[in-house]
Order: C-alpha cells, then structure tokens, then sequence
C-alpha cells in the first residue's frame, strides 16, 4: 500500500516518538522564560521559532582559552539535527545553525583560496544573494569527552554580524584536509523558551 510508511521513515518517527517519550514534566508555560539557554543542560527542552528540541548533547569550542558551548539539538518536528552555540559576555549572543554547505556553493574554489583570503584577511564568499565578508580565523579546539580536537576556523559575516558562514578545517598536509561549512544566524535570546531544564541524556 502507498500509505506504507519506508523503512527509514519508520526509523524516523521511533526516535521522534522516543524523544518526545523521554521529555521530563514540562515547565508550564508562563514560567518558560524564567530560565535562560545558560541554564540548559544536556537532556533538556527548548523551543524556538515554533519548534521544540531536545538537547543531545552539550560539547566546548575552546579559543586562546576562552570557551563556548554547542549544543545538538534534535528536533521533535522532523527529526532534523541543528547545532546551537551561546557566549556571554556583557550578554548572552546565541547562533543557531540553518544548513550545511560546499565550497562550490559558497564560491571557494579550493583550500589554497581559503588560504589566500587568510592571508589577506580580505576576501568573501556568497551564499543565497548575501554577501559574506571576511571576519576572522584563528585556530580552534572542539572539546568533548575531556579531549581537546583541533581544527581552523574561517569566520564570514553578513548582515551587521547577524548571520555568520563558518569553515571549519580539519586535519594537515600528511592526513589531508576535510572542511566542514555552516551558515548560522544570530537568534534573540529572549525568544527560547525552556521547556526542561536538563535530565537523562
């Protein structure tokens, strides 16, 4: 029958339906806000821009010893992953991921551009009819599980630094290199709300 749900959909709505399952009680709504996204910990709720996500995991981005978290989200909607990262310092500034993209997208045309630009400190990229200039780069480390990871970071800005494309470069000349590409966008603080503060993740 057509109205068969494909393997992998069913796959989808188990984890959509389990995660859903696994949600503590529920903060009521008019006390949604009284918590922050600082307060959150791995296995909370949150909710944004009409969807609700549970928080998988919690890791640390760590540069010239300051530090950040990244939460991965999983969304109750349609089971997409997205990626939020929050700093403070005279307030809280949250970016949400939106999609993945490749160098041809962007209009990289190989590492050795990247690299130039670097040099430069001078250069763009575009994406979607936005204009994204050159911020900054500085190497990185992606902590998880205690184990630092190092990598580059490319930053481009667009928008009055309101949406970013980001270019993670992992990896060296002996191993080779993987680029990992992000476009994110500055989220109101103000806007999520806190469904669970944390629990089992």
């Amino acid at each position: 029958m057509d109205t068969l749900l494909a393997p992998q959909d069913v796959r989808s709505y188990d984890e959509q339906f389990a995660a859903i399952r696994a949600m503590l009680k529920p903060v009521p709504p008019a006390q949604r806000f009284e918590n922050s996204i600082e307060n959150v910990e791995a296995g909370g709720y949150i909710r944004f821009e009409g969807r609700s996500y549970r928080v998988q995991s919690i890791f640390t981005y760590e540069r010239d010893g300051y530090r950040w978290p990244e939460l991965t989200l999983y969304c109750l909607n349609d089971g997409a992953t997205q990626y939020l990262e929050w700093e403070k310092e005279d307030e809280v500034s949250v970016y949400v991921s939106r999609e993945k993209l490749t160098f041809g997208q962007v209009g990289i045309n190989s590492k050795e551009h990247l690299w130039e630009i670097s040099e430069k400190e001078l250069g763009c990229v575009r994406y979607s009819g936005r204009t994204f200039e050159y911020h900054e780069d500085s190497a990185v480390s992606y902590i998880r599980d205690g184990k630092g990871e190092p990598f580059h970071q490319y930053l481009f800005a667009a928008d009055a630094n309101q949406a970013y494309i980001s270019v993670e470069e992992w990896g060296d000349d002996d191993d080779g290199y993987e680029h990992n590409i992000i476009l994110s966008e500055k989220l109101d603080p103000r806007s999520i709300e806190v469904l669970v503060v944390g629990g089992a993740a």
